[in-house]
């Protein structure tokens, strides 16, 4: 394959910038989605008017009559796609009716995917790659494998995905993580992968293998664009009481409680352990995550509680602001002094992130790659049909402190 004009090569391997809009352009938002999970949903804009990534229509007066107020539930909410300020794209040098690809191929295109997101991902903190030949898990494993060890600038160090629920993992394909489990109706609001636990990742990469036949379209917003939508009462609240909390029970699956709360499993699934695994085996698994042996509680019974505390903001290095980054959306955490946050304050964070956020879809062949620390990522709710099941496939790099040094 030759490179072009304006291309990042290796070997032969090569992509070239692309002014291709990302589709669709705007994409409805559904009342029910918040509904359904307790969410507060944005309120329309008046007049119907535009913002950023976020529209609505509906709500104007008819002659003769008033309008509804704002939060009227006929009103149609839209989510637009983003432009090139957001994710920076590039296309493959490929003819998408070539044969299939080598595995040594793949590879040569994993270390070209690399050194192209390398030289772009600082400019806007995302960047999508299309017209990549992996067509299975398999494929995407080699070329995964090539991204690693390209030597420029330096091979990556991956990282691995852990939640803050009770499993121990992501269900894998070729050793590659899928996405998501969360269910297909289930509106995923935007988040930054791992900000919860004392290691993250600096990057979260998404490949695209099939797309859902309706919906499933991936959410995008700048973290440094959510500090300007947050009301000030907001992060006043959260800085007043010492930032947050997180917090996770498990319990010995030797002796199980008779009741468990929502979250609760065994430590030993957590960890990937046998039953008969020690406090200590699991303690060494914790600690690779970055938990230190004094946010590590053990009662009597065997039960563990693990703790670490946030401020709920990333120092960005590039430019020294303070980046809303927690997952306070999620309504079940506390501030780190104990203090629940308040429910005003929860919607608050959901209801007005949406002016930020933006909404495409991932195509067969997109593989988009996303500064971990500037950029949020989500997903929109979708059709789950077994003729065309979307896959989407996920891998993680440059492990890092949560709390800046």
């Amino acid at each position: 394959v030759r490179g072009v004009r304006g291309s990042t090569q290796a070997t032969g391997f090569s992509f070239s910038p692309s002014d291709e809009k990302l589709e669709p352009e705007k994409v409805e938002l559904h009342h029910e989605w918040f509904k359904a999970w307790g969410f507060a949903a944005p309120d329309p804009p008046q007049d119907g008017k535009i913002g950023m990534g976020f529209s609505g229509a509906g709500g104007k007066a008819k002659k003769g009559k008033k309008a509804p107020p704002r939060s009227a539930q006929n009103s149609k909410l839209y989510i637009k796609a983003p432009d090139q300020d957001l994710v920076t794209v590039f296309r493959a040098d490929r003819d998408d009716s070539a044969p299939a690809c080598s595995e040594e191929e793949l590879r040569a295109w994993g270390a070209a995917a690399r050194k192209t997101f390398e030289s772009s991902l600082d400019k806007t903190g995302a960047v999508l790659l299309r017209g990549l030949p992996m067509k299975a898990p398999a494929d995407f494993s080699h070329f995964w494998k090539g991204c690693v060890a390209a030597s420029e600038p330096e091979p990556l160090i991956e990282g691995t995905y852990n939640s803050m629920g009770p499993s121990g993992g992501r269900k894998k394909l070729s050793g590659i993580d899928m996405a998501t489990n969360v269910p297909p109706q289930f509106l995923l609001l935007c988040h930054n992968e791992m900000c919860y636990n004392p290691i993250t990742v600096g990057r979260i990469c998404l490949y695209c293998v099939q797309d859902a036949p309706l919906g499933g379209e991936s959410l995008i917003v700048r973290n440094s664009d959510l500090n300007k939508s947050l009301p000030p009462s907001v992060s006043d609240f959260v800085k007043a009481h010492g930032g947050i909390l997180y917090s996770r029970e498990f319990f010995d699956a030797n002796n199980p409680p008779k009741e468990t709360k929502p979250g609760m499993g065994p430590w030993q699934d957590k960890c990937s352990l046998p039953k008969d695994a020690t406090k200590e085996d699991a303690a060494a698994f914790f600690r690779g995550m970055g938990f230190t042996d004094e946010q590590m509680e053990w009662s009597e019974g065997g039960g563990l509680v693990l703790t670490n505390h946030h401020p709920g903001f990333y120092t960005d290095p590039r430019t020294g602001e303070d980046l809303w980054w927690n997952i306070l959306h999620t309504g079940n955490i506390k501030a780190a002094d104990g203090t629940p946050f308040p429910k005003k304050v929860v919607a608050d964070i959901q209801r007005t992130g949406w002016e930020h956020t933006y909404a495409f879809k991932l195509r067969p062949g997109d593989w988009l790659v996303c500064d971990n620390i500037r950029v949020q990522h989500g997903r929109l709710p979708y059709a789950d049909d077994v003729r065309q099941q979307r896959l989407l496939l996920t891998v993680y790099s440059d492990p890092m402190p949560s709390i800046p040094p």
